[in-house]
């Protein structure tokens, strides 16, 4: 016998008040089966997003290696140039 013959015949059996509380459970499941899985940006296009609005003007002041001056960010020592 099949699951889904099975299925049917253990809810022949319940009363019908139950029986909503299943039917909403099912339905739940058939929506997640049915609906599409996220799809991901890739993080060079989440980091585009971000700094979209970001004039150019300020972009030019960053930085072009953060980790050249490591302790000057963290610590702001002078001293490191």
């Amino acid at each position: 016998m099949q699951t889904k013959e099975i299925i049917i015949q253990e809810l022949q059996q319940i009363p019908e008040i139950e029986l909503t509380q299943i039917l909403n459970f099912v339905r739940a499941i058939k929506e997640k089966t049915n609906s599409k899985p996220t799809e991901y940006k890739p993080i060079w296009e989440v980091a585009d997003d971000i700094i979209k609005d970001i004039p150019e003007e300020v972009l030019e002041t960053l930085p072009t290696d953060g980790a050249e001056k490591h302790d000057y960010y963290l610590y702001q020592q002078k001293s490191i140039q």
